[in-house]
């Protein structure tokens, strides 16, 4: 729009000098011994239309070039605070970093975590946040949480309805960066140091063998919508978005074999698992 404003004004200006230059050829303007009050044969720049038609040009430019500005700004406030962010160039981690240490027969080690309350910014794990196992919620406020690599990238709040989670259980491993954005306070909570296979999960990262038994499952998001993603060494991962709404590209449910070291990354508010 600005740039349509700018030849309009232009293509205004040129037919202005080419109108005067037509003027001062024609033979009855250069005969006449004193300026003629015919309107017509007075030059284009003492019209007062003339001027009146360059100030609209000029106005409808810079009005062009505000409305824009305001529109990038009004853009960016609607939708930052749920915008998603792009995963950045460096290599992601793997899932089996942020799962419970895998040994030979799966057994839990202690939990290390410490209870801590932290309000939007950034942290680094081992000096802000004890390494450990957590649950981590939205106390006050909604907004991202995410970290380094953006493994973990959801939206934390206590509206269920939409896309906000009202939870998210992770490992948090030693020098990672953790981002808060938006969240006034969010809690981190240590999970208990007993493991117990679960037919049903929060969002969250886990691992199959320690928080789900090994087995053929049909998985059903039972509230909410999103990703559930698995990784277990093989080309059998699931990466799959549950919902309701199949018309967006969502499934009712997924069939998989869940092998024990398998991971499971889910960004639903809850599911189910039911043997096959």
């Amino acid at each position: 729009m600005k740039f349509l404003w700018v030849i309009a004004l232009i293509i205004f200006v040129i037919y202005i000098i080419i109108s005067e230059r037509k003027l001062k050829n024609r033979k009855d303007y250069k005969e006449a011994p004193t300026p003629s009050k015919n309107p017509s044969n007075e030059p284009l720049v003492k019209r007062w239309w003339v001027w009146g038609l360059i100030l609209v040009l000029i106005y409808g430019f810079f009005v062009s070039t505000s409305n824009k500005a305001e529109s990038h700004d009004e853009t960016y406030k609607t939708t930052a605070p749920h915008s998603i962010k792009p995963s950045p160039v460096k290599k992601r981690k793997k899932l089996s970093d942020y799962a419970s240490k895998k040994v030979s027969k799966f057994i839990p080690v202690k939990n290390t975590a410490k209870a801590v309350t932290l309000s939007a910014g950034k942290y680094k794990v081992g000096r802000d946040i004890k390494p450990g196992r957590y649950v981590i919620k939205a106390v006050k406020g909604s907004g991202n949480l995410s970290n380094s690599d953006f493994t973990i990238n959801v939206i934390l709040g206590n509206d269920d309805k939409g896309d906000q989670l009202t939870s998210f259980t992770t490992n948090l491993v030693k020098n990672d960066k953790i981002k808060l954005d938006w969240i006034e306070s969010t809690s981190f909570t240590p999970t208990p140091d007993k493991y117990t296979y679960k037919t049903k999960i929060n969002a969250g990262i886990w691992l199959v063998g320690l928080d789900i038994k090994p087995g053929r499952y049909v998985i059903r998001p039972i509230k909410g919508r999103g990703n559930l993603i698995s990784e277990d060494g093989s080309d059998n991962n699931l990466n799959e978005i549950l919902g309701k709404d199949t018309e967006k590209g969502q499934v009712s449910k997924v069939t998989a074999d869940l092998t024990a070291g398998e991971v499971i990354l889910s960004t639903i508010e809850l599911i189910g698992l039911s043997k096959k």
